[in-house]
C-alpha cells in the first residue's frame, strides 16, 4: 500500500535516505504483525493473546521520534528532488500512525472473542464432568462452634454413710438410758448395729481434729473430722483408729473400725453431727 510512496525515496537515495527508508519497513513489517490473526492450527483456549495495546503504544513512539527525524532531514537536504522523497517517506509515517489506531480499535473485540471460547470450553468441561450438570465447587465444612464457657468444676461427693449397712439400734433424740432403765435422756446422735471391726468411713472430706480416747459422746476410741463451715462429724466407741491429728480426709475414707469402748452394751457406732456446736439429727444428712 506504501510502494508508490517509497518509489521517489529511492530514485534519490543517500545515507539519511537508505535510513529513512530502513525505518519505515521495520514500521510497516511491525503494522503487518499487528494485523496478522493467531495461527489457525492453535486451539483458540491454547493461544497467547496479543498485547495490542502496548503494541498500538509502542508504534506510536517510534513514530513521534520519526517525525522528528523527518523534520531534521527536511531542513538539512530541501531540494525539490529530495523533497519528494521526504514527503513519500512522512506518507508512509501517516500510514504506521493509522495501522497503529487500527491495531488498538481491534484489541477489544479479539479479547471479547477469546473470552467467549474460553467460557464456552469450561462450560462443556463441566457438563462432560457432571452428566450435563455445570461443574460447582463444594462449599466448605461448616467449623464446629467454639465453646468459651470455663469447663464446670467437678461436683464434691455427697455425704457417705458411715458403715455399709445403716442398722439404727437407737435413734437421735429422747430415750431410756439403756445403762439406768426408766430414766430417760437426749440422744445426741444415732447408734448402727455392726459386727466388731467393720470399717467407719468420714461422712465428707475434711480434716481429723480429735483421734484418741474420749470421755465425750459415751467415752471410748473417738474420730472427730471438721469439714469446714462450722460442720463436724463424730464417730465414737469406736475398737481401733486409722487416722491421726491434723491429716486430710476424703468422703468415704476409713477413720477405724466399730467396736464398744467406753459406755457401751455392745459393738455398734455412735455416730454425731454438730453445726457450730449444736446437734443435729444424722439421718437428715444421710
Amino acid at each position: 500500500m506504501t510502494e508508490h510512496f517509497l518509489e521517489p525515496a529511492r530514485a534519490y537515495e543517500t545515507v539519511s535516505s537508505r535510513m529513512m527508508l530502513r525505518t519505515v519497513q521495520n514500521l510497516r513489517n511491525r503494522a503487518a504483525d499487528l494485523l496478522e490473526r493467531r495461527p489457525p492450527g492453535e486451539h483458540a483456549a491454547l493461544r497467547k493473546p496479543r498485547d495490542f495495546a502496548a503494541d498500538a503504544e509502542q508504534l506510536r513512539v517510534r513514530a513521534k521520534a520519526l517525525r522528528g527525524r523527518t523534520r531534521a532531514w527536511l531542513q538539512d537536504h530541501d531540494t525539490p528532488n529530495r523533497r519528494t522523497g521526504a514527503l513519500g517517506v512522512a506518507a508512509a509515517v501517516a500510514l504506521s500512525g493509522v495501522v497503529a489506531g487500527t491495531a488498538a480499535t481491534a484489541e477489544p473485540e479479539l479479547k471479547l472473542e477469546r473470552q467467549a471460547m474460553v467460557t464456552t470450553l469450561d462450560t462443556d468441561a463441566g457438563r462432560e464432568a457432571g452428566e450435563g450438570a455445570p461443574a460447582t465447587e463444594p462449599e466448605p465444612a461448616a467449623e464446629p462452634p467454639v465453646n468459651d464457657a470455663p469447663a464446670p468444676e467437678p461436683a464434691e461427693p455427697g455425704p457417705v454413710a458411715p458403715v455399709d449397712d445403716m442398722v439404727v439400734t437407737s435413734p437421735f433424740g429422747y430415750r431410756d438410758n439403756p445403762l439406768a432403765p426408766g430414766y430417760p435422756e437426749f440422744h445426741t446422735g444415732t447408734d448402727f448395729g455392726a459386727v466388731t471391726g467393720t470399717p467407719v468411713k468420714s461422712m465428707l472430706g475434711g480434716t481429723v481434729v480429735e483421734a484418741s480416747w474420749h470421755t465425750t459422746g459415751g467415752g471410748g476410741l473417738r474420730v472427730v473430722v471438721d469439714h469446714g463451715d462450722g460442720l463436724q462429724t463424730t464417730y465414737n466407741h469406736l475398737n481401733s483408729i486409722d487416722v491421726s491429728v491434723g491429716q486430710n480426709l476424703d468422703a468415704g475414707a476409713v477413720v477405724g473400725g466399730v467396736g464398744s469402748t467406753g459406755n457401751s452394751t455392745g459393738p455398734h457406732l455412735h455416730f454425731e453431727v454438730l453445726r457450730h456446736g449444736d446437734y443435729e439429727d444424722p439421718m437428715g444428712w444421710l
